[in-house]
């Protein structure tokens, strides 16, 4: 397997490194034995290969599935490479490439108690240097997050436009206050009554905010990320039990002229 032989190649390197004195076994080991723990979740989800997946237009990794711990680390390996790759292959700049994260507080978050302080540190300075430098080399960074206030301060300030939908949390207005510093005040509290698909545009592409619109989406290519409308579920007939196959028994004489609130259509509540 390759990332069997990925693993060897460590392992051969870190005895190799321990017998010329280079490193410190007893420092390097519990790095080894965590490596030993993360390969089966990596060979679940990794697979090595020389094919250049940016050759496509447009790439899609989805993460459902993933762990916590592993959903924290791919999406920086994968925009650690890609953005090593860039540089190297086309430092003029010559072409465009925009990493895009979705739900990015599940993965730009300044806390996190299932990892170190160090692992946290080197996450966040990976996409805060694309951020910061990627641009010179053609390398854009677009997140989209609910929870502007779990991502790192240094990551939001280097943004250069933000459509700000409705956010009704304080904590996350506050950082949008600290970090923006395209908006005023009236824009500010127009945040938290914005309409559903109304937004904020502000930044280097907008002289002054300005409210707009977004048009929806075509029903064959919008998402399914509608909430349920609980209240009309409510006032759906019940199932009969001739149409369910099931069947009611009471031990209440039903005579003539007993009655039950949920003999009509009407739900029972």
């Amino acid at each position: 397997d390759d990332v069997d032989l990925v693993r060897f190649r460590l392992v051969l390197q870190f005895f190799r490194e321990v017998i010329k004195g280079f490193a410190n076994r007893e420092h390097l080991g519990p790095l080894m034995k965590r490596l030993e723990e993360r390969v089966p979740s990596v060979k679940r989800l990794i697979r090595v290969s020389d094919d250049a997946f940016t050759e496509t237009p447009l790439t899609v990794i989805s993460l459902r599935g993933v762990n916590l711990a592993m959903r924290k680390v791919l999406p920086m390996i994968v925009c650690k490479q890609l953005y090593d790759a860039k540089k190297d292959s086309d430092p003029l700049g010559q072409r465009y490439l925009n990493l895009i994260i979705d739900e990015a507080h599940n993965i730009l978050s300044a806390d996190s108690s299932r990892e170190t302080e160090a692992w946290r540190d080197y996450r966040l300075e990976t996409f805060e240097e694309i951020i910061k430098e990627g641009r010179k080399f053609g390398v854009f960074l677009t997140i989209a997050s609910q929870r502007p206030h779990d991502i790192s301060e240094t990551i939001i300030s280097q943004l250069h436009n933000y459509f700000l939908h409705r956010l009704v949390n304080n904590l996350d207005i506050h950082a949008i206050e600290k970090a923006v510093a395209y908006l005023d005040r009236v824009s500010f509290e127009s945040l938290p009554i914005l309409p559903t698909g109304a937004c904020v545009l502000s930044g280097v592409s907008a002289q002054v905010p300005v409210i707009v619109r977004i048009a929806e989406l075509p029903a064959a290519y919008a998402p399914n990320s509608r909430t349920m409308s609980v209240t009309s579920e409510w006032l759906k007939p019940l199932p009969s039990a001739a149409s369910t196959g099931d069947s009611f028994h009471s031990d209440v004489d039903q005579g003539p002229g007993t009655a039950f609130p949920w003999d009509d259509d009407e739900p029972p509540f």
